[in-house]
């Protein structure tokens, strides 16, 4: 039976999204993004919501829908930019487990391991989140085979 992570899950961050304006920001471990995306809904619900629109639904009457129609908007990109960062993050691991870096095809530029950004393997570091990885030289290689095979 598979086993289900719940690290980074993007049905999860965009559930978690729904019920709290930055909570699936919260739970992806972004909190500057999910403080910023709850500061955003305070400034909307200040600067274009109606105060008897805010007193109707602290009562629980209801109200005109498109009253909060800001609120409601800045919660669904909250939601989808929730989901689209942990689905980014949950992408197939394309590399080795040791951290080598190499080219995945013909036409693609290496990318680091860690965070999957592309890399220059030159470098011997990821200068996007600083991890370090094993430089593979193909020539070493090919001298190892040639030694092997004699």
């Amino acid at each position: 039976m598979g086993r289900v992570s719940f690290s980074n899950n993007p049905l999860l961050a965009a559930l978690l999204g729904t019920v709290v304006t930055g909570l699936g920001h919260f739970y992806l471990r972004r909190w500057l993004r999910a403080l910023g995306w709850l500061g955003l809904t305070v400034a909307a619900s200040v600067l274009f919501v109606p105060e008897s629109t805010i007193s109707a639904l602290s009562s629980g009457t209801l109200t005109d829908p498109f009253s909060i129609l800001p609120i409601v908007l800045i919660s669904a990109a909250s939601v989808l930019d929730a989901y689209l960062i942990a689905k980014v993050r949950r992408q197939p691991d394309r590399f080795q487990a040791n951290n080598t870096v190499g080219s995945t095809g013909a036409d693609e530029s290496p990318a680091c391991p860690a965070c999957g950004k592309p890399v220059d393997p030159d470098l011997g570091f990821c200068h996007w989140c600083t991890t370090e990885f094993n430089v593979v030289d193909v020539s070493k290689l090919e001298r190892i085979d040639e030694n092997q095979s004699d």
